[in-house]
């Protein structure tokens, strides 16, 4: 029986064929990467395996095979969960969060899947991303990631979470361009969520400022908030407490959504 994924990739490379020069370049300055996919026919450990590749990093090409340079990102699934991200059935966050996806590189160049996905008219409608999501801020891939973490958790885990937390979180950063995104987060009540903008009727304990690259390194450890505070990296307004425990959520929340090294594929 002949691989599903061949189709969609059939069908991603026709839509990728069909984008104007500027589209395609479009596209290649967003996502900026090269995908290798390691595409197993059924979950059995001795199942055929086929490979493609997607290069959207110079010019923009997807097809069969190893990717001709060393892979930003490499991308182990079976040939049905393959079809289930580009149908839409499941995003590419809650893909890897659940194991259904294994992987080697960094979890944000393979959030951008789902950019490559949409773009390209396949992928998940447009959800908790758009809800969540503003264009031109690197931030917005980690936020998402901590809403889907909450979404898998069981209500009594989140209930868990929140009782550790005990604090709501506004968000200020502000991107090259200087415009600004704001979220709030609510870890003090019931099983918590997750807001673009500000949540109605609930005031912050605590207010954090700060640029999007420094919350990037942030999220991905590359500096501590202690550290990120002391340096004026993030400017605290409330309860400063809470800014070292958002600092032990996200640790807890790196390690468990695999955002360092590998993540190994179940197959």
């Amino acid at each position: 029986m002949a691989f599903q994924s061949e189709d969609i990739f059939a069908r991603l490379n026709e839509a990728l064929d069909a984008f104007a020069p500027a589209e395609r370049q479009g596209l290649v300055k967003q996502v900026n990467g090269i995908f290798e996919f390691h595409i197993r026919k059924e979950e059995a450990p001795t199942s055929e395996v086929k490979i493609w590749h997607a290069e959207v990093k110079n010019v923009g090409v997807i097809k069969a095979g190893p990717a001709p340079s060393n892979p930003d990102i490499t991308l182990f699934l079976t040939d049905a969960d393959m079809v289930a991200l580009a149908v839409g059935d499941i995003s590419g966050a809650r893909a890897f969060l659940t194991d259904r996806v294994g992987l080697k590189g960094p979890m944000m160049m393979a959030m951008k899947l789902d950019v490559i996905f949409r773009t390209l008219g396949m992928g998940p409608a447009k959800g908790s991303e758009s809800d969540l999501g503003y264009d031109g801020f690197e931030s917005s891939v980690l936020i998402l990631q901590i809403y889907e973490y909450l979404q898998v958790l069981t209500e009594a885990e989140r209930k868990a979470e929140v009782a550790k937390v005990k604090g709501i979180f506004l968000f200020n950063v502000k991107n090259a361009k200087g415009d600004t995104a704001v979220w709030m987060m609510d870890m003090k009540n019931g099983i918590g969520m997750m807001k673009k903008g500000k949540i109605e009727g609930l005031k912050p304990d605590i207010t954090l400022e700060m640029k999007d690259k420094d919350f990037v390194d942030l999220f991905m450890g590359k500096t501590n908030g202690q550290k990120a505070f002391m340096t004026g990296k993030i400017k605290v307004k409330g309860a400063i407490m809470l800014a070292l425990k958002l600092d032990t959520m996200m640790k807890d929340t790196q390690e468990k959504i695999g955002f360092f090294g590998e993540k190994k594929a179940k197959l």
